[in-house]
């Protein structure tokens, strides 16, 4: 990635071409050539909602993520899986990354994870769902 603007619009691409995206509303896009943050909300085809957050800046032509919250619900607001790294679960071995996986409650370790990660593991989980039929 070049600057700030390259990498929002390779979001914004991946986001639009996701089969298991209905619709996405931009809440806040910032570019400052080198830093940005981009919030999104995301719904999705079966009706579930996906929220985006990134801080992040283009350092050497990488994007470095220094701050992310992906949170991602059901239908009817129920918390699915969120990952982030908020600094406040200093035990785990990934800290600051985790996911809140099922519920508020159930915090694991879970590696650093970007935008692409998160659709690719929604849609993997959304076809596991269709194929077992729940």
């Amino acid at each position: 990635m070049s600057d700030t603007g390259e990498y929002i619009s390779a979001i914004r691409q991946m986001i639009l071409l996701h089969p298991h995206v209905r619709s996405f509303r931009v809440v806040r896009e910032e570019d400052q050539i080198n830093s940005g943050l981009i919030r999104y909300r995301l719904t999705l085809v079966d009706g579930g909602l996906l929220e985006l957050s990134e801080r992040f800046r283009i350092i050497g032509g990488k994007v470095h993520s220094l701050k992310y919250r992906f949170h991602w619900q059901d239908s009817d607001r129920n918390l699915i899986a969120r990952w982030d790294n908020t600094a406040h679960h200093l035990t785990l071995p990934t800290f600051p990354h985790h996911i809140h996986d099922g519920g508020e409650a159930n915090i694991q370790p879970h590696a650093q994870v970007n935008i692409a990660d998160v659709l690719a593991e929604i849609a993997r989980r959304l076809e596991e769902k269709r194929r077992s039929g729940r």
